[in-house]
Parts: C-alpha cells; sequence; structure tokens
C-alpha cells in the first residue's frame, strides 16, 4: 500500500470516528484499527492524534477555495465577489457541518482543537484583507479598519452558517442564497465610498 494510500486511509478512520464518536473516542488505537494499519504507522506518518487532527483541517480547508475566489473569479465589484464568496463559504462549511459542530463541543476539553481550527479564519482574513486593500485602492470601497471589515464579513457568514446547522429552518424558511444575498448587500453599502 502505498504512502499517500495509507495517510487517506488514517485520516478518513480518524474523520469517521470523530464525526460518529468524538475526538476523545478516536483514539490512535480506534483509528488504526478501523483504518486497517498499525498503530506505529499513524505515528510514523502524523506523529501523534494532533497531527491527525492538522491533516483533517487542512484537508477541509477553506482556504484554497478562497484563494481562488478572490484571486481567480474576481470580478473587482464588491457586491458580486463578497456574495460569491459567501455562498461558497457557506455551502462549505454545511459540507462539514458535524465536523465543525463537534469541534466545537469538544474544544474546551481540547485547546489544540481550537488552536488547529483558528488557522481557517485566520487565512480567509489575510486574504480577505488583501481583496479589501485592492479595493480601496481602485477607489471602489471608503477607508476602513480592513481588519475589522474582514472579521465582520467572516462573523456575519459564520452566523448563517450556525443558525442553519443548529436550527435548520426553525428561525426563517429563507433560502440560504437569498439570506446570504440580503447580507451582503447591506454589509457592502456600508463600505462604499
Amino acid at each position: 500500500m502505498s504512502s499517500k494510500g495509507t495517510a487517506e486511509k488514517i485520516i478518513e478512520a480518524a474523520l469517521h470516528l470523530v464525526s460518529e464518536k468524538g475526538y476523545t473516542a478516536a483514539t490512535t488505537k480506534a483509528i488504526a484499527e478501523l483504518a486497517g494499519v498499525n498503530e506505529v504507522t499513524i505515528f510514523r506518518h502524523f506523529g501523534n492524534k494532533r497531527g491527525i487532527l492538522k491533516a483533517i483541517i487542512e484537508q477541509f480547508s477553506y482556504y484554497p477555495l478562497l484563494q481562488q475566489e478572490l484571486n481567480k473569479n474576481v470580478t473587482w465589484d464588491l457586491e458580486t465577489d463578497l456574495l460569491n464568496f459567501s455562498i461558497k463559504h457557506f455551502n462549505f462549511l454545511m459540507s462539514i457541518k458535524d465536523f465543525v459542530m463537534i469541534g466545537f463541543k469538544e474544544a474546551m476539553q481540547f485547546p489544540e482543537i481550537n488552536e488547529e481550527i483558528a488557522n481557517i479564519p485566520l487565512h480567509i482574513k489575510t486574504e480577505l484583507i488583501h481583496y479589501f486593500q485592492e479595493m480601496h485602492e481602485r477607489g471602489k470601497i471608503r477607508e476602513i479598519d480592513m481588519e475589522a471589515a474582514a472579521l465582520s464579513l467572516i462573523a456575519i457568514n459564520f452566523g448563517h452558517f450556525m443558525s442553519r446547522a443548529r436550527l435548520g429552518t426553525f428561525v426563517s424558511n429563507m433560502p440560504n442564497e437569498e439570506l446570504l444575498k440580503t447580507s451582503v448587500s447591506i454589509f457592502s453599502r456600508g463600505l462604499a465610498p
């Protein structure tokens, strides 16, 4: 079995166990059994359980998609770009909602979860700051605190995700895209020069 194939099996097994039983129950022994490998193989590939967590988070990172959205698919129309980003961000989060929810549930007990998960919004924040700086240089947004603007957009999108992931349509049955479009429209007007 190839090295890459082994690592993928370990990550898949770990993700399955974390999703089904939580981070605590996903021991390296249980992961090794499910992946069909020796526990020593896990340590050789990932060092420890945190190394597997880091690999899972990297595998599900939105960062490559964000970079493509803000670098290749950019239109330099604020509302269009932010809506495209927000829809893709929301859909991505919904695709891994079980993993995100487990992360919240167990993060207090395992600080390494918070430390690894924090890298995702840090990367997103950095890319959004660069985008906002370029938009300002082009005269398309007013002088603002770029970091605060980036964090605000992240918070809006994450708030919509948490509401839908946790409560479904109990609060509102408005279609996701319509909700995001309204939020981005309001947000964009606040940045207009």
